[in-house]
């Protein structure tokens, strides 16, 4: 009965109600700019202006006359500018007078079509000649290789001349300076500079763009050139890629092997779990539904070589999707510090030379991190799996940390019988990691790309959007080291006495959040050494602070390091998982703050800025909020450096990108010796938004081959493994 009464009120309302005759002519309700008019003009400059009617009732504008008609008026009749034909879009050029109109000023106005007293104006003060400036809109490279191609522009101001153009020269102490084409070009058109084929006396060519109107006004950039990089052997990479997705900002995992040889691409395959929309995207939609997702992808070819700058790019074609590209730099031994999928920003990743893809064999410690099925919480897992079958793990010697709240998982869990797949040609294998008695977590899949019995690349497979099963079907992605003979032989003893230095990235209550020192093991089960953290909030230590606790080892490699306290009166806790070969992986383990990374075994003896001397591979990961870098999330840089020790420092210089094809930024500055194994220094070209701007950072020293740089500073974040290159 209440229903019947509300849809009987509801046809009374219709009844009443005011009837609209179908076709009468609606008139607008107002004319407004779409975009702001400037408030002064140059004489004889242009710009362009934007005006509609608006109506309104609720038709779309598509039912509706839009269109206005443009006039102007000032105190010198017959001299006040005039207008370009008007375009579909209410979009027209004004050009101002000459000279300067009687008053100074004009009023443009804009008159609704289908309503001749409905109209907007605004006014413009008309000023004398301005002097025109030409610039580079974008940041201009600091190297080029020889025989390399930049695509340049720049940007014309105040010239208004009927075709404001640039010219574009190279010069240098030298025969070949390189070339551009075409040689001259319009507001930001762009233009291709070819490097010389060769390095020019001196090393440097000066790039300038010179106004075609007024040839005083310039715009130039120093740029350095250099030899050809190495790129990569013949041979099968395994590769992996973590970082924020470019379209969601969410986690995202990627991991894969390809072959290369002599330039090309032969195969391959990937495998990407990330967060996908659950429906289609519509126009104007902004508040994305996400759940995870998984691929699998064959690779069937690409290419690889080096970067404009001597950095490393790979593209990689996948099937029918498409094309990607990974970009880094080499270092040592195969291994490509790889930063940046397609341009995503803070991809961060490794490329490592596959010598072995034999299923894996004995134990390996491992990491890994992400999200739950719909990114309502993050999960990590740490621990040691123990692959004592051939394709099985029976549970003995294995044993994970898991953090996921979404099952209430927070601690030690113990691993069930589990299975791992026979390798494929690339050397993929997929494992079912099954929880054992009374664990919480769920079972969870991984696809694994094994480079070497010592390393296996991770990334969750089998997840489907719209599957509610007892599996986990969330996004995560890691490492795993093998323990080889080590396996379950592990002790105090294995730490006793050695010192590792560690770095990782992740969050605390402040925001993001990057820690790095070293730590010394003692025989009684206590711990000391140094750590610097940044999280940005202004309390990060500029010095290493001093730090202790305790820890204790199990046989499978698990250290459980607590009591972790700093003059500032708060406590770390870390999980580490050994390799027994002077690696291991590790998570933070206490409420206040999640990070996870790897360490590294200090070398023995003295460690001090004359161990820094030649070629270096740098990946480091930024967080800053200036223009060029991304306030909500991580860039990654990548590139080479060089280092020159003497006098009790090391000077640094080289250069770094954040993504295949991008200018790069020259990097320079010194580090001091601070303590054995630790330096401390103020070096440049880290800020994006001012490369010139210096920044403070500590390095610690794992040996003179490998260590990690943190920015200390409040200005930006910076964390990155410096690693002995080629």
């Amino acid at each position: 009965m209440l229903a019947f009464g509300g849809i009987l009120w509801l046809t009374g309302c219709t009844a009443n109600a005011p009837r609209t005759t179908i076709g009468q002519p609606q008139t607008p309700s107002a004319v407004i700019f779409s975009s702001a008019t400037p408030k002064t003009l140059a004489v004889n400059a242009s710009a362009t202006l934007v005006a509609n009617a608006i109506y309104s009732d609720s038709l779309a504008s598509s039912q509706r006359n839009t269109a206005v008609t443009w006039s102007v008026a000032c105190g010198s009749t017959g001299a006040c500018g005039g207008f370009s034909a008007s375009d579909e879009g209410g979009a027209i050029v004004y050009t101002a007078p000459v000279a300067i109109p009687s008053g100074g000023t004009v009023t443009i106005t804009a008159t609704s079509v289908a309503d001749a007293s409905v109209s907007a104006s605004a006014t413009i003060t008309v000023v004398g000649p301005q002097p025109i400036t030409v610039s580079f809109p974008a940041h201009m490279p600091a190297t080029l290789e020889a025989g390399s191609i930049f695509q340049f522009s720049a940007a014309i101001q105040n010239d208004v001349s009927a075709h404001p153009e640039v010219g574009w020269s190279a010069t240098c102490d030298g025969i070949d300076c390189g070339s551009f084409s075409p040689d001259a070009t319009t507001e930001e058109q762009v233009t291709t500079y070819t490097a010389p084929s060769t390095i020019p006396s001196g090393g440097t060519v000066t790039v300038t763009a010179i106004s075609k109107t007024d040839p005083s006004k310039t715009a130039s950039a120093t740029i350095t050139i250099t030899a050809p990089a190495p790129t990569l052997a013949n041979g099968t990479y395994v590769f992996s890629l973590a970082g924020p997705d470019s379209f969601s900002g969410m986690p995202s995992f990627t991991a894969g092997a390809f072959t290369a040889s002599n330039g090309q691409i032969t195969g391959g395959e990937q495998d990407t779990v990330d967060y996908e929309p659950t429906s289609p995207t519509y126009s104007g939609q902004t508040n994305y539904s996400y759940e995870a997702y998984s691929n699998h992808y064959t690779i069937t070819g690409g290419s690889y070589g080096s970067t404009g700058d001597g950095n490393l790019a790979v593209t990689l074609q996948l099937n029918q999707y498409g094309t990607e590209t990974l970009s880094g730099t080499l270092a040592a031994s195969g291994q490509g510090l790889v930063a940046n999928l397609n341009g995503a920003p803070g991809s961060n990743g490794a490329l490592t030379l596959q010598t072995s893809a034999a299923r894996p064999s004995g134990g390996y410690a491992l990491t890994l991190s992400g999200g739950d099925q719909f990114n309502q919480y993050e999960v990590t897992m740490g621990g040691v799996l123990n692959f004592d079958g051939a394709g099985s793990i029976s549970g003995n010697g294995s044993e994970l940390d898991v953090l996921d709240y979404a099952v209430g998982a927070n601690g030690l869990q113990p691993v069930g019988e589990s299975t791992v797949s026979a390798p494929d040609s690339y050397g993929r294998v997929v494992i079912q990691v099954n929880p054992g008695v009374n664990a919480v977590f769920q079972p969870v899949q991984l696809a694994a790309y094994i480079a070497s019995p010592q390393e296996m690349q991770l990334v969750e497979t089998g997840v489907q959007q719209g599957l509610y099963s007892t599996s986990f079907e969330g996004v995560l992605g890691g490492t795993a080291l093998g323990q080889g003979s080590a396996t379950g032989q592990f002790s105090t003893a294995s730490l006793a006495n050695t010192s590792y230095i560690f770095g990782g990235n992740g969050v605390d209550t402040k925001g993001p959040l990057q820690v790095a020192g070293v730590l010394t093991f003692h025989s009684d089960g206590t711990v000391a050494g140094d750590i610097n953290w940044n999280d940005r909030s202004g309390s990060q230590p500029a010095l290493p602070s001093t730090i202790a606790g305790d820890y204790t080892v199990d046989a499978a490699g698990r250290v459980v390091i607590t009591h972790l306290s700093t003059n500032k009166s708060f406590l770390y806790s870390m999980n580490w998982y050994l390799t027994g070969d002077g690696n291991g992986l590790l998570v933070s383990s206490d409420p206040n703050d999640y990070f996870s990374g790897q360490a590294f075994e200090q070398q023995n003896g003295t460690l001090d800025a004359s161990d820094l001397q030649g070629s270096y591979g740098l990946n480091a990961t930024l967080y800053g909020s200036g223009a060029g870098q991304v306030s909500a999330g991580p860039l990654d840089f990548t590139g080479p450096l060089m280092f020159t020790a003497s006098s009790g420092s090391a000077q640094l210089s080289g250069y770094a990108d954040d993504g295949a094809g991008l200018a790069d930024y020259a990097l320079s500055g010194s580090l001091s010796t601070f303590a054995s194994g630790i330096l401390r220094g103020s070096l440049t070209g880290f800020d994006l938004s001012s490369p010139a701007a210096a920044g403070s950072f500590v390095f610690y020293q794992a040996s003179p081959s490998q260590g990690l740089l943190l920015e200390t500073d409040s200005a930006h974040m910076t964390l990155g493994l410096l690693q002995q290159a080629q």
